[in-house]
């Protein structure tokens, strides 16, 4: 029985990409050895690397003097990863605009001194465009969450800030383009957009990157000097992510799915606009996340029915996290026009029921 998953992760995966590891999972290209089975240190593997890598840099436009590293933990591990490997010369500054960035604050202020700015989604549009709401002092790194799946909230724009950012892109990387110029150090869990649970991508300034006495798996500069193979990898993940990104670049890259995201989130949201009367959606025009689709019903007795209905209709995922309750719909790379269109038809057929 078909299932359509809009879970907040980890995210479905395109069937072309379950077929390939079907396949390869019983054999890999001809080795007589399961994909589970292949050495961290074999050719085999060697090869993986370096064309997941090179996926990467072509599907993500990475400039040179980045480095791109595949780390465990998800990006839960880089708060401590990330807040052990900056100078503490250096000012640095958490920007909160959800859940997600008030933990990665949480845990960087128990390592190093680091300030805080708080915004509420009504302040993060004034913010960007107007940079108005500033830190004590100036910052040369800034922490950014750039889409908070919880609260549904998403920055974009980032490339405005005027400050090096090091950016959680954990749950909408590879959904749009964007300029590295600003950008010091920018991380993802796998598991949404790019492949799933156990490999974290970091993609690391040349500058970034200094020389300091962390024990092994805190130490980045070690990390790096070894090319993701300090230690045994996450090699299955690591597998996926280059099957995940083989078909990004085969579809047509990030434009084709910067475009998907901008259709697929504006039909969503023009379906809850035309029954406001029933729904009320909490993030500011300005900040909607087009990965993360996240409303309140008026009547809470209707959340409760559309919950029951939505499984009933084979539609999994789409309960709002426990903190904030709600609904919420991800619309990750994977979700495709046929999957939209049975969302919508269900949505509207609820909506015109109640």
């Amino acid at each position: 029985m078909k299932k359509y998953n809009f879970s907040p992760g980890p995210a479905k995966l395109n069937d072309s990409i379950l077929e390939i590891a079907k396949d390869n999972i019983l054999e890999f290209e001809n080795t007589g050895l399961s994909i589970l089975e292949i050495s961290h240190r074999s050719d085999s593997f060697q090869h993986i690397l370096e064309n997941t890598k090179e996926n990467l840099k072509n599907l993500l436009n990475i400039p040179s003097n980045y480095h791109i590293l595949f780390l465990q933990g998800g990006a839960t591990f880089q708060n401590t990863f990330i807040a052990s490997n900056i100078n503490e010369k250096k000012p640095l500054t958490n920007l909160i605009t959800g859940t997600w960035g008030k933990k990665t604050y949480d845990d960087f202020s128990k390592i190093r001194n680091v300030e805080k700015i708080i915004l509420n989604n009504s302040q993060i549009e004034e913010f960007i465009e107007g940079q108005v709401i500033k830190s004590s002092k100036e910052s040369s790194l800034m922490h950014i969450t750039s889409n908070e799946t919880i609260e549904g909230i998403q920055i974009r724009n980032f490339n405005q800030i005027n400050s090096d950012l090091i950016i959680d892109s954990s749950s909408d990387i590879g959904s749009y383009n964007f300029d590295w110029t600003n950008v010091a150090y920018l991380y993802a869990g796998a598991q949404k957009n790019l492949g799933i649970p156990g490999v974290t991508i970091s993609v690391i300034r040349d500058d970034f990157i200094e020389v300091n006495e962390n024990p092994t798996y805190l130490n980045l500069k070690n990390l790096n000097d070894k090319d993701s193979l300090l230690n045994t990898p996450p090699t299955f993940s690591i597998y996926i992510l280059k099957l995940v990104t083989d078909w990004m670049l085969n579809s047509g890259g990030v434009e084709y799915f910067e475009k998907q995201s901008v259709e697929s989130s504006t039909a969503v949201y023009s379906l809850l606009e035309k029954y406001n009367q029933y729904v009320r959606i909490p993030a500011s025009k300005y900040s909607r996340s087009k990965m993360n689709i996240v409303f309140n019903f008026i009547n809470e007795n209707n959340e409760e029915l559309f919950i029951k209905k939505s499984l009933e209709n084979n539609i999994i995922g789409i309960k709002g996290h426990r903190s904030v309750g709600g609904i919420r719909v991800s619309l990750y790379n994977s979700i495709d026009k046929s999957s939209l269109k049975y969302l919508l038809n269900f949505m509207d057929t609820f909506f015109k029921e109640l």
